[in-house]
């Protein structure tokens, strides 16, 4: 049995507002059950028949006698609109290296795969999200269908390492902690507080034996000087006691390297009077005669 569609009267004046309306949900309602036109093989005559809905497929096509028939689609076929196919279609999606499932192949739909977590599609490939360098944040997640965007630091922000999913982070506030300021932030390091403050003369409280903070601010205060990328490389060459070669690298990411090197190395011993015996061997005569100051190390 066909649908017929039903124009609704519109020549109450009443109606005239809703006009637009009413003709769209004529047409959605005469669209509810598509039809297709078929030639009857026994009759020779031009149907019009109706489609099978989602699911299912045409088993039998109408005659001047008869609708339709359909048949619901066997497994691993489907069809996904409302269609006339005499067969259904064939899951074909499968899901390839870093890819998940995200549906199931099932009567109205093929399976749908896309990339893992950590992953997004390009050029049909999965490709790893692309990680923000020193000095950048991430301003939008990647997804399975973009990449991570980064920004740079905003004046007040930072982001010290490689990362796909880190923005980046306010400096501290070494006033709100009570300390003070002993390297000032950058878009690449936070800004580096210290319990070793000046006292009035505007001096400080030099790093006595065992006092970990003000060596761990000697230490700070080295370590992000501006100090050419090669010089910094041949410091930490002489405090190791090695020749062996290390691979350059931006200056933020040498002066990170540097302070974790330094760090390690307290761990065994104080590095005070090494670290300016290596400043001087290193000819870095002036930041030598910094710290000095600073810390009172005379």
């Amino acid at each position: 049995m066909l649908l017929s569609c039903h124009v609704p009267n519109l020549r109450h004046p009443s109606k005239w507002m809703f006009a637009p309306l009413l003709l769209l949900l004529a047409k959605l309602g005469c669209s509810a059950q598509p039809t297709y036109q078929w030639r009857d093989a026994v009759s020779n005559a031009q149907l019009t028949c109706q489609q099978c809905p989602p699911g299912t497929f045409v088993a039998q096509h109408c005659t001047r006698d008869r609708p339709t028939q359909c048949e619901p689609c066997p497994d691993l076929h489907y069809t996904q609109y409302w269609n006339y196919l005499e067969k259904c279609r064939y899951c074909n999606v499968i899901c390839g290296e870093k890819q998940v499932e995200v549906q199931q192949c099932n009567s109205t739909h093929n399976r749908v795969c896309q990339c893992q977590d950590g992953y997004y599609s390009e050029m049909e490939f999965c490709v790893r999200h692309s990680k923000c360098l020193p000095g950048f944040g991430v301003e939008k997640l990647g997804t399975p269908f973009e990449n991570t965007q980064c920004r740079a630091c905003p004046r007040g922000f930072f982001s010290s390492s490689n990362s796909s999913t880190k923005p980046c982070q306010p400096h501290q506030n070494c006033e709100q902690q009570g300390k003070v300021v002993n390297v000032e932030g950058n878009q690449y390091h936070d800004t580096l507080c210290t319990s070793c403050r000046r006292d009035r003369n505007n001096s400080t409280q030099g790093p006595a034996p065992g006092d970990d903070d003000c060596e761990q601010a000697l230490i700070d205060f080295v370590a992000y000087q501006n100090i050419p990328i090669r010089k910094l490389k041949r410091l930490q060459q002489i405090l190791e006691h090695s020749p062996r070669k290390q691979a350059l690298g931006t200056r933020a990411a040498m002066q990170e390297k540097f302070r974790a090197f330094l760090i390690h190395l307290r761990e065994g011993h104080p590095v005070t009077k090494e670290l300016l015996v290596a400043l001087r061997t290193a000819k870095l005569h002036s930041i030598e005669e910094q710290a000095r100051e600073r810390f009172l190390l005379r």
